[in-house]
């Protein structure tokens, strides 16, 4: 003691000591509760962004099995099975080759997507199960599952509930089938094997050791695999972190996981889905670097102190700086600044958990930008395929009131072209021996010129466009390998890709759509896809071309036959009648045209009406009916009145065209009342005849009333026997 208080420098030694000793245990203790703090927020920002990616990457797995469901669900395949299965019997052989054959098509479907555990269709009404990858389902209803009900509607994903058949918990998509008209021909669904969710979920990336991803339902149980499942929590599986996510809260904390272990958690509540998300890491791991800095920190002070004591300041001050900045840096980074870095030259620990620091906030903006890429990414994929679905629909409108078939085709080369920019389109189309696909109409000069020469391709031996003829598939070729050698045509030079649709109607080949590009590999299936629409709306419109076609020609046909038909019944009619008109006079009386010459009028033959070249106030307008002349319309203007007009004419057309059809109708009328008549003096005289049994009453009836109703002077019978004839009074 006498030599601390007689020794200024051992006072100051001992004293500064006892202050570097306290300032660095002070220092290290400070540094291990600012280290935690900073790796505590650390460590809730990497867990909620695993959060977002694990969220992320589940709704991603469920929209690639939606599109792959709505893929399957245009395929003519289902569609045109479900009908043959509707229009046969269910003991029919033709029904069962039609569930057959679709069951084969989803087993095919179901082995090239393993996230599938079951496909099946059901019936539009009643929800059957008529067929299934899994067979011993099939004939099971469906009626009440909310999956079916939805699915009739629109494609509808059930998520995540227990499954009624196997009891597990599963997801279920359903999209309905409709045919050409929109009628429902039944509900394709998928129960999801969620072994792929679990793995997606128990990916440890970025977790450490002990970090765990898992998923919370409703109901408080467990759907993906974790440590412990449900038969080991009866009552549900409680927590923190899984009751105030369930409570519909996101956020994070420090709590006691489902094992009672301390940790760090992120959870989120997913509503669409209804399951709660958590992400959690073991507080132990986590903080073990702050353990690890604070002991180190507390020894390297001690050390240092023992050596030289301005050096604990000093070291202090290196110790503390680098920690601060780590701890700023963690600041602006959870505000949102991820291009902040600490910049620290030491290679100590401070140093490690500096490059640690800034290869997680790196690895967490890289993470981040590419989320927002691929976000960006599929945005303007969905905006594109959007855009050509929705020219693809209104080229389909354009082309649908057009019935001129080599206009319609013309139209469709050249609509085709201008909306998706391609160098060139032409329409083939099969000859009536099926053998030849014959260019039809182009919209390139190119393609032009192969119209002048009559282009045509052998179907199944020339080019792609023959191959899809033939296997009424679609081919995309590229300008690479062996698809270059489709390419080597002087009349379209440029072409860098090419791609052939059939155009199908009703099962049949029709022929060929076939789109080039100057652009190598410009064509994906995706491109098939969009343009398939198209391809089937291009060959409903010329098939209805064709059959409005045909329907014109039978009408004409028709009206032709019937016109003649008319024609030669007013030439019956006017020979048995003796009216042939009528004069209308100035002074109001109305004289008819007799057969014999007087006042008769010698009736014009006209297609249109005419003026007289001698008399220009005398108009002749034809009377017509279904196209044939049965008369003339005479009329005269008084001289002062001037030359007809032509409002006058048409006047006057219009109303020879109405007493054309007044006069059809009652010659049918009068037609028909003779007719009538003759019925029922043929129904009169059977009648009378058929009154008595005797062989000589019936003849003599006969002749009396048949002589009688056709008033004629003279009427007899005769009868052939075995030895001559034999006469039968005549009536007198």
């Amino acid at each position: 003691m006498r030599f601390f208080r007689t020794s200024f420098v051992a006072r100051l030694v001992f004293q500064f000591l006892i202050i570097s000793v306290l300032g660095g245990a002070l220092t290290a203790l400070a540094a291990f509760l600012l280290a935690r703090a900073t790796l505590t927020r650390s460590v809730y920002t990497q867990l909620d962004s695993v959060a977002t990616l694990k969220e992320d990457a589940m709704l991603r797995w469920l929209e690639h099995e939606q599109e792959s469901l709505l893929v399957l669900s245009q395929s003519s395949q289902i569609a045109s099975g479900l009908e043959k299965m509707q229009s046969a019997t269910p003991d029919s052989q033709s029904y069962f080759t039609a569930r057959d054959t679709l069951r084969t098509f989803l087993r095919s479907y179901r082995a090239h997507e393993e996230e599938i555990a079951e496909a099946f269709l059901m019936s539009p009404v009643g929800g059957e199960v008529l067929v299934s990858t899994t067979p011993a389902n099939e004939g099971s209803y469906r009626t009440t599952d909310e999956y079916y009900t939805q699915g009739r509607k629109a494609t509808y994903t059930q998520h995540f509930y227990p499954s009624p058949l196997t009891g597990e918990t599963t997801v279920t998509i359903a999209t309905p089938i409709l045919n050409d008209e929109g009628t429902l021909l039944g509900v394709l669904a998928v129960h999801l094997n969620m072994d792929a969710l679990n793995t997606i979920l128990q990916e440890r990336s970025g977790l450490g050791e002990t970090g765990e991803t898992y998923l919370v339902d409703k109901f408080n149980n467990f759907i993906t695999q974790a440590q412990f499942g449900a038969r080991a929590f009866p009552r549900g599986v409680h927590t923190v972190g899984i009751d105030t996510a369930l409570s519909g809260e996101d956020g994070v904390g420090r709590y006691q996981n489902y094992l009672g272990t301390p940790v760090l958690g992120a959870f989120r509540w997913l509503p669409e889905q209804e399951v709660a998300l958590l992400v959690e890491i073991s507080q132990q791991e986590a903080f073990a670097p702050a353990r690890t800095l604070g002991r180190n920190t507390f020894l390297i002070g001690a050390a240092l102190i023992t050596l030289l004591a301005v050096g604990v300041y000093y070291l202090s001050r290196q110790t503390a700086d680098p920690i601060l900045e780590i701890s700023q840096a963690a600041q602006e980074v959870a505000q949102g600044n991820l291009t902040r870095r600490v910049h620290v030259a030491l290679q100590d620990e401070i140093g490690a958990l500096a490059r640690n620091f800034n290869f997680m906030t790196e690895s967490l903006q890289q993470s981040i930008e590419e989320l927002e890429g691929r976000v960006a990414e599929r945005t303007r994929e969905l905006a594109r395929r959007s855009e050509e679905i929705q020219t693809a629909a209104e080229l389909g409108s354009a082309i649908t009131a057009i019935r001129d078939l080599n206009t319609l085709l013309e139209r469709v080369a050249h609509l085709i072209s201008d909306r998706f920019g391609f160098y060139h389109v032409g329409i083939f189309l099969l000859d009536e021996h099926r053998e030849y696909a014959v260019l039809r109409a182009s919209n390139s000069p190119g393609g032009r010129r192969m119209l002048a020469r009559g282009h045509r391709l052998k179907v199944g031996e020339q080019g792609i466009v023959g191959f899809a003829a033939a296997t009424g598939t679609a081919r995309i070729a590229l300008d690479v390998g062996e698809d270059a050698v489709f390419f080597d045509n002087p009349d379209l030079p440029e072409t860098r890709s090419e791609m052939a649709i059939p155009l199908i109607a009703a099962e049949r080949t029709l022929g060929v759509l076939d789109i080039q590009s100057t652009q190598e590999a410009a064509f994906t299936q995706e491109d098939i896809a969009i343009l398939r629409i198209l391809a089937d709306q291009v060959a409903i419109a010329i098939e209805n071309a064709r059959l409005f076609q045909e329907s014109q020609q039978a009408l004409a046909a028709l009206e032709s036959a019937f016109g003649e038909s008319t024609a030669r019944a007013w030439q019956r009619f006017l020979q048995h009648s003796a009216r042939r008109g009528y004069v209308a006079t100035s002074e109001g009386l109305i004289l008819p045209l007799r057969p014999d010459g007087a006042g008769k009028e010698e009736p014009y033959r006209l297609s249109t009406p005419a003026v007289e070249t001698e008399d220009p106030t005398v108009l002749r307008v034809p009377l017509s009916v279904r196209g044939q002349q049965v008369g003339v319309l005479r009329l005269k203007k008084p001289p002062e009145q001037g030359r007809w007009r032509q409002e006058e004419i048409s006047l006057l057309q219009d109303l020879s065209e109405q007493l054309g059809l007044a006069l059809e109708s009652a010659r049918l009328l009068e037609e028909t009342q003779r007719r009538a008549a003759f019925e029922q003096i043929t129904g009169q005289i059977t009648s009378r005849i058929r009154a008595s049994l005797d062989l000589e009453t019936v003849l003599q009836t006969a002749v009396h009333e048949i002589r009688t109703a056709l008033n004629l002077p003279r009427l007899s019978i005769r009868l052939a026997g075995t030895n001559g004839e034999q006469n039968v009074p005549e009536h007198p």
